[in-house]
């Protein structure tokens, strides 16, 4: 198992560390730019607002059935009519939940071309979440991995050229952003659907309230983690857009910072999505699962203690490199961002673990609580510190959520870091840091991409030094007689 999941991830990272960023920075930044930041603001605000509302769209599903599909493949062909007819239910009531409550805010009378699309999105995203969770369930994780970045790809061809040839001059690049993505989900989820066609001899609706009512009753607590987790990581651009007298254009500016966010955070997700079916194996495998939360710990850590004190010490040279529209705000909500993407990543890590565990009840206490201190954090720092305050409390939010997570994995079954591999880490990210601010410092007159590059390199040379990965643990993981494929091939 271990080495399906490196060698799994080796090839889910490649693809994504080449299409994902080229999308986040080709194409959804030059968006933002050719738009104003009021523009692209309200475009992030009104996305996070649609998404609070998650949880009607799928109410746990994905994950139950990720979940259950890993552990009892057989029952694809019997679940897979009677769930899809139950997310496209869900989906109606999505929708008009979101017309209603986007009327009680404002939002449908004055931006009715933007929100109901938005919504659409969305519906497409839990469409290809629910049909990716029963492909990874059956163990065609390479099949899912590619299916992570189709709809990327398409959005590269179909809006990257014309971006940069300038075909999109004098044209509103927020709509051609949002009405691609709906095209480009589009194309991904009839995809999903074709290669799940094979498997199960056909896509059919079929409706059964009882065992729809038993599926909810089952995927519920599941509901309400996904819910939680909405609300204390995607409230706070919709509270800087109400409580601030020019709150869209400083949603725009958060939103720049956040894609730094979004794209180092891929990885985690990618871990989770990844690990949850792995995990759920697993669960019942006590020794399997200490050695593959510890190898994914040190992996993505790795990463993260390399990376974030990079961008933290160029965080102003970067937002003006990256962006036409900036504000003298931009580099400390990035800082604050970035410093978050730390606890973050090791919340993906430890949350996955203890949700295939089935430990959801004592996940969502501690996101409730994590929803409260971001409310209150949010309401206190945005007044006087605008986007950055925000920025502030998803850091203090996001510390708080992975302490508490380190506390019930530990009360569990003992699962936590050991003593050894935490000083090693203390000491990697002592060096990164060091070695970050003295290149800046050494280069800031004439700041450059090589300096932010060898800062990177310099942490991830201190990974192999400190032995947070060995060298020969790298070969032992790549010894198999031969390379990891789908269980079932399509």
């Amino acid at each position: 198992m271990k080495r399906a999941f490196v060698l799994n991830l080796v090839f889910l990272l490649s693809i994504n560390l080449v299409v994902k960023p080229l999308y986040l920075f080709g194409v959804d930044r030059g968006i933002q730019n050719l738009a104003s930041a009021a523009e692209y603001g309200l475009y992030f605000e009104l996305f996070n607002f649609t998404f609070l509302f998650q949880i009607l769209n799928d109410f746990g599903i994905q994950y139950y059935n990720n979940r259950h599909i890993a552990q009892h493949p057989y029952l694809l062909d019997k679940y897979f009519p009677y769930l899809l007819g139950a997310k496209f239910l869900l989906a109606g009531v999505f929708l008009f939940a979101i017309l209603v409550f986007g009327a009680l805010a404002g939002y449908l009378a004055a931006f009715p071309w933007m929100l109901a699309p938005i919504a659409g999105i969305h519906i497409l995203i839990s469409l290809i979440s629910y049909l990716r969770s029963n492909i990874s369930g059956l163990g065609w994780y390479f099949t899912d991995s590619f299916l992570s970045v189709l709809d990327r790809l398409i959005l590269l061809l179909g809006l990257g050229i014309p971006l940069w040839t300038g075909l999109l001059a004098g044209r509103s690049p927020v709509l051609l952003l949002v009405f691609g993505q709906l095209v480009s989900l589009t194309i991904t989820a009839t995809a999903a659907l074709w290669l799940l066609k094979r498997k199960t001899g056909g896509i059919r609706l079929r409706w059964n309230p009882r065992l729809n009512l038993v599926v909810l009753k089952n995927s519920y607590p599941y509901a309400i983690t996904v819910i939680l987790m909405t609300i204390y990581t995607r409230l706070d651009a919709v509270m800087i857009g109400r409580m601030l007298p020019n709150g869209q254009e400083e949603a725009g500016w958060y939103a720049g910072a956040y894609r730094l966010l979004d794209a180092a955070n891929m990885i985690g997700v990618l871990f989770a999505g990844l690990l949850l079916p792995m995990f759920s194996k697993l669960y019942k495998d006590k020794r399997g699962l200490k050695e593959l939360s510890d190898l994914r710990i040190r992996i993505i850590w790795s990463g993260a203690l390399c990376l974030s004190p990079a961008l933290i010490a160029f965080r102003t040279p970067i937002m003006d490199a990256l962006y036409v529209h900036t504000s003298e705000q931009s580099g400390a909500i990035l800082g604050w961002l970035m410093l978050s993407f730390i606890p973050m990543s090791g919340g993906y890590i430890f949350g996955t673990l203890l949700l295939a565990a089935g430990h959801q009840k004592k996940l969502n206490w501690l996101y409730f609580v994590g929803v409260v201190i971001n409310v209150l954090l949010n309401l206190i720092l945005i007044p006087p510190y605008r986007a950055a305050g925000a920025a502030l409390a998803t850091f203090l939010t996001q510390g708080a959520v992975f302490a508490g997570l380190l506390v019930l994995c530990q009360s569990w079954q003992g699962f936590s870091i050991s003593r050894a591999a935490g000083w090693r880490f203390i000491i990697l990210g002592i060096l990164s840091w060091l070695s970050a601010f003295y290149l800046k410092k050494a280069f800031f007159s004439d700041w450059s991409w090589l300096a932010l590059g060898l800062a990177m390199l310099v942490g991830f040379t201190g990974v192999f030094l400190f032995q947070v990965i060995r060298v020969r643990e790298v070969a032992d993981w790549f010894s198999s007689n031969r390379l990891f494929s789908d269980r079932q091939r399509i």
